[in-house]
């Protein structure tokens, strides 16, 4: 059986520090969500840190989410700038 583990898990220095630990999978959704292109950034650059939060709303359009979801995210505390 495999482990995956999710959550906040936003740098590239988070996911280090949980496979680290022994798990075989890292789930980054946040990451995701604040770049689309996540892992091609990070392949890219072995340094690439993604935006800090809070983000504005414009940033989440342009990586492509909805209104809706951006409306969705403002319950997620400190992810959405007001």
């Amino acid at each position: 059986m495999k482990l995956a583990v999710a959550g906040k898990i936003l740098t590239p220095s988070d996911a280090e520090a949980v496979v680290a630990v022994g798990v075989d999978v890292v789930a980054m959704g946040r990451a995701a969500i604040l770049h689309h292109d996540y892992p091609h950034q990070l392949a890219a650059n072995a340094n690439f840190q993604p935006r800090s939060l809070p983000v504005s709303r414009k940033v989440l359009n342009e990586e492509g989410l909805s209104d809706g979801f951006v409306e969705y995210m403002k319950a997620w505390p400190g992810f959405v700038a007001d």
